[in-house]
């Protein structure tokens, strides 16, 4: 070949390299995704304070001076986080945990024990009487009738025949006596019964026992205090200043939320929600289905049907399921509350679409992957990082993700990135 035909071969091809450089320099470069069939989840996201559901504020029933503390296992007393034992079945108290200056309510129902026990004597006696009674009546019966019958035959005088006859009437009356006795007697032991456990319930209020297993969330008292009973208080800040013992049951947390009233109006009792101290823990979960044993799982127990007036907002409350010991009491703790979920929805990444009033659009990519065409798309379910559509694309359908705010309806393009 010749030195000419060369150089026109180089400037043919020199030119069509620069024809080819200006074509693609002309495309907008795009990142585009395929639209997918996943699960999807709609969340409703609220904050609130973790507070275990049974908890009790005890208190001496009666003033007095704190002479006992129940110890732990280990031999210390107890104090705050201390583990306490309710009663078990059949039982009417649980763990005895403190008590007053109970001797006057001791001596009390030992004077009434020994009134019982004498009350008892007693009804011994009066039975005894009783069947005496009774053996004389039968006795003064039988010589009743002997002496009614000699005295039909004439062989007994009439002074003789009253005589029997007054002994079979006083025989009777003595029966009545002492059945009334022996009632008498019964009754005084129902007496002594009652005063018996009066004393025992004035016993009981000089102590406090466990109302069911937990654990001890505050302690007020030390052995030597004062206790002067139970002190008026309206918030639970004032009440657990003011009680002697508070027990809280761990096993189980109750979360009560506000949510605005915008928010709130399809969430509904028994929506599952996930619970954790932190928004950023509950996220990194999210990622492998919440199977982290340090996200504790509830559900929605109530819902109030009105709006507060000071936060204008709709109190929720959860009530945790599973992996209680994820939270404390007294926590602050920020739930995700599954509010609707598809488990075959078609989703595309949220980076895909474009708002224009209220109407969502996504750069749709054509079939040859030259040009995008502007696509209005309708919203289902939007989720952390996906969104729904419910109509405008199909299954396979590839939308531009990054570079669509240099695009304009039927943008010739070119896709740098590719994702599923």
């Amino acid at each position: 070949m010749s030195l000419k035909q060369r150089l026109f071969v180089w400037s043919v091809f020199c030119l069509f390299s620069v024809s080819m450089s200006l074509e693609a320099k002309d495309k907008i470069a795009v990142a585009a995704v395929r639209t997918e069939t996943a699960p999807i989840i709609e969340w409703r996201f609220a904050e609130g304070i973790a507070q275990g559901i049974r908890r009790e504020f005890l208190n001496f029933e009666r003033a007095g001076k704190v002479v006992f503390l129940a110890e732990e296992n280990v031999g210390r007393q107890i104090r705050a986080g201390s583990k306490v034992v309710g009663p078990k079945q059949g039982e009417t108290f649980g763990q005895l945990l403190a008590r007053v200056d109970e001797r006057s309510d001791i001596q009390a129902v030992k004077q009434n024990e020994a009134a019982l026990e004498a009350s008892r004597l007693r009804i011994t006696q009066a039975e005894a009487q009783l069947e005496q009674a009774k053996n004389n009546l039968n006795l003064a019966e039988a010589n009743f009738e002997r002496n009614k019958q000699m005295w039909q035959k004439k062989l007994l005088s009439k002074n003789q025949y009253d005589s029997a006859r007054t002994e079979l009437l006083n025989a009777q009356q003595n029966l009545q006596s002492a059945a009334a006795s022996l009632e008498a007697a019964k009754s005084d032991q129902a007496s002594a019964v009652a005063q018996l456990n009066q004393a025992k319930v004035s016993l009981e209020k000089t102590s406090i026992f466990a109302p069911f297993d937990g654990v001890i969330r505050k302690l007020n008292i030390r052995v030597g205090d004062y206790a002067a009973g139970p002190a008026g208080g309206v918030s639970d800040r004032e009440r657990e200043s003011g009680a002697a013992i508070v027990v809280i049951d761990t096993s189980q947390y109750e979360v009560t939320l506000e949510i605005p009233y915008y928010e709130a109006g399809d969430i509904q009792e028994g929506q599952k929600v996930y619970l954790s101290f932190s928004s950023h823990q509950l996220h990194e979960a999210s990622k492998n289905n919440f199977s982290d044993k340090d996200i504790a799982i509830g559900s929605v127990y109530s819902v109030s049907p009105s709006i507060s007036l000071d936060k204008r907002a709709v109190e929720v409350k959860v009530h945790t399921q599973t992996n209680a010991n994820a939270l404390r009491d007294g926590l602050f703790t920020t739930a995700w509350i599954v509010n609707k979920e598809k488990s075959d929805a078609l989703v595309l990444p949220q980076s895909a679409l474009i708002i224009r009033g209220r109407q969502a659009f996504v750069y749709k990519v054509s079939a040859d992957g030259e040009t995008a065409k502007l696509q209005p798309v309708t919203l289902g379910i939007e989720g952390l990082s996906k969104v729904e559509i419910l109509s405008g694309l199909e299954p396979g359908d590839r939308v531009v993700t990054t570079g669509k705010h240099k695009l304009v309806d039927q943008s010739a393009i070119r896709i740098v990135k590719e994702g599923v």
